[in-house]
């Protein structure tokens, strides 16, 4: 079993293909004949790429098989020559992908255009709309999208079908649906009204979420949920209704959850977010939350969402999920568009085929895949290394950051590199990025400083190096301010309050360096 793992990742696709036989030998990549057939016999999304001196064949069931197929071939006509191989492959978690659902600075539809681009070429097919930022989603959710806003849909809808995934459009109800008499009775048809309205749009699956607002109220929340599902039963819809109950974390240990998962519609998913908010997602939790909900949880995983710690930028490895069945498993990104990759690469590829996934290949692969320049991807390498945890925050949840030995110098040459080269060659990832770049780099810069402090003699030449010292801290605390500015303009005026100054290496750079402090 070692070996062939071993094959399928020396193949060099992601996401990792299930079975790779090579037959020896390879062919010019610029010299290839490609055509495809149809085989009844492969599963929904499953296809078998057959390349052999210069002819690809593609045999798929389906539309999604031969598309996916056809990233793998990109990926292998990237180098210059393919080898003789058949790869037959297919997704271990049938809907796999994204949720927008974080609070904060909304990616627009450039980004999610941008994003589904990444998606498709990564094999995820889930994209959930569900922004915070979204008044029509949410406190507007009476009130149709204007034409404005009906026409990113459709561009939406477009790159969603070029890339095969499924978009669900999602209406955030909370507390704002009201209950009993002639009111419940208007708010229903203006719920029918806006689901009329997206599917006029063409979206064909739909969502409802319960969470942070409003009381834990499961049977008015199962009444509206029905409704809805009893509405895409109506239009001959083939995807169930996602739901995102009130109480979406824990183990099915509650009164509402266990009402949710007996009355629910039987094909409706239910969203869950692990044993916490912020959690790792366990086999065992997972079996538990089964049993209450009646059917496999659809996993939103707040990772690497930092909503919660604004602070930090999360782009640490993939890890502390294990396999289990799941209706579905989307990540729940950060508001850093461009950042997010990392995470999604990880995350992708563990959905694909969970036995061969390695997390640490898979996150040192992933600088390479997403960065074309070299040097911007082996620095942004050691950037991410140094800002993976989200700190002590209220959930509890800790990744681990600045494993190993690091060297100052090396990290403050890294970050010169990105401030050199992300300005031109990847404008906005340094826009989301510049403060926390800065930040690290007069981290590193400090730590050398301390060093150099702790071997000279003289209490003139120490003086300076604290002077130099203060000067990097200015550095910080002004680039700190343009980058709360700069954040606080590109949000709406309630998130704009929340938005704060950038920290790296919180877990283990800087506390080192205030030890070293005379």
């Amino acid at each position: 079993m070692f070996n062939l793992i071993a094959l399928m990742m020396a193949i060099g696709v992601y996401p990792v293909p299930h079975e790779v036989a090579e037959l020896g030998g390879s062919f010019d990549s610029n010299e290839v004949v490609v055509y495809s057939v149809q085989d009844a016999a492969l599963e929904a999304e499953e296809y078998r790429l057959t390349a052999t001196n210069g002819v690809v064949e593609i045999a798929s069931s389906d539309d999604r098989g031969a598309f996916y197929a056809r990233q793998t071939l990109d990926q292998l006509r990237s180098r210059s020559t393919i080898p003789n191989v058949i790869i037959k492959d297919r997704p271990d978690i049938a809907l796999r992908g994204v949720v927008e659902g974080y609070y904060g600075r909304p990616w627009g539809t450039e980004g999610r255009l941008e994003l589904m681009d990444f998606m498709g070429k990564y094999k995820l097919n889930t994209f959930v709309y569900g922004p915070k930022d979204d008044p029509y989603h949410h406190v507007l959710w009476r009130d149709p999208y204007p034409e404005k806003e009906a026409e990113d849909f459709r561009k939406l809808l477009a790159a969603a079908n070029k890339n095969k995934i499924n978009f669900y459009w999602a209406i955030h109800l909370g507390g704002g649906f009201r209950k009993g008499g002639e009111e419940e009775r208007e708010d229903f048809k203006f719920l029918l009204a806006k689901l009329e309205q997206m599917y006029n749009l063409g979206v064909r699956s739909f969502g409802v979420f319960f969470d942070d607002f409003g009381e834990a109220d499961v049977e008015f929340h199962v009444k509206i949920a029905n409704f809805m599902a009893k509405y895409l039963h109506a239009k001959k819809l083939d995807t169930a209704l996602l739901v995102c109950p009130n109480v979406y974390w824990g183990c099915g240990e509650t009164d509402y959850v266990k009402a949710m998962g007996e009355k629910l519609d039987k094909k409706a998913m239910i969203i869950w977010t692990g044993r916490c908010v912020c959690s790792d997602i366990l086999a065992a939790d997972t079996a538990k939350v089964s049993e209450s909900y009646r059917r496999a949880p659809f996993v939103w995983w707040n990772w690497p969402v930092n909503d919660y710690c604004r602070s930090k930028v999360l782009m640490g490895r993939t890890y502390g999920i294990e396999p289990a069945e799941f209706s579905g498993f989307v990540t729940n990104p950060m508001e850093n568009c461009e950042a997010n990759k990392v995470a999604i690469f990880g995350v992708a590829d563990w959905c694909w085929n969970q036995q061969a996934f390695d997390s640490q290949k898979n996150w040192d692969d992933s600088f390479g895949r997403i960065y074309d320049d070299k040097e911007v991807a082996k620095a942004m390498r050691i950037f991410a290394a140094h800002n993976s945890d989200p700190d002590k925050s209220a959930q509890g949840f800790r990744r681990e950051e600045s494993e190993g030995k690091w060297d100052f110098g090396e990290i403050a040459e890294a970050m010169d590199t990105l401030k050199q080269k992300l300005p031109m060659g990847e404008p906005k990832l340094w826009w989301e990025l510049e403060g926390w770049i800065v930040d690290l780099e007069c981290t590193a810069k400090i730590g050398l400083k301390l060093k150099e402090y702790a071997t000279v003699d003289g209490e003139m030449a120490k003086r300076h190096i604290i002077q130099d010292i203060m000067q990097l801290r200015a550095i910080q605390e002004e680039s700190a301010k343009k980058h709360m500015e700069k954040f606080m303009a590109a949000t709406f005026e309630n998130d704009a309050k929340l938005v704060v100054a950038p920290r790296s290496g919180t877990k283990a750079l800087k506390p080192a360096i205030e030890q070293m402090m005379p």
